[in-house]
């Protein structure tokens, strides 16, 4: 085989080493992927699973200046003590940048 070739294949198989890694550790997020290529294009599709929100319960607060905060667009608050002064729980949406 030409060096070209030589090279190109070992390109090629490390990008596949890569992109195997990623997916192996990110697969508890996605929901589906697919991958294909022919001679003139390559096209990768990945879906995150649908995210069911968080529920915030079960928390003491004691004291003062204390914060629990979630940072998700579906969290419910509730069950929650809280004594003392300043005490904050808040959710809220993540603000995205597209």
């Amino acid at each position: 085989m030409s060096e070209n070739v030589q090279i190109t294949l070992i390109v090629v198989g490390g990008l596949v080493v890569v992109l195997g890694l990623a997916l192996w550790m990110f697969k508890d997020r996605l929901d589906s992927f697919s991958f294909t290529a022919s001679k003139k294009t390559v096209t990768a599709k990945m879906e995150q699973h649908q995210n069911t929100g968080i529920t915030v319960s079960g928390n003491t607060q004691d004291g003062s200046n204390n914060e629990i905060a979630a940072e998700i667009t579906n969290a419910t608050i509730e069950n929650n003590l809280q004594q003392g002064d300043d005490n904050l729980i808040r959710a809220a949406a993540t603000s995205k940048k597209q």
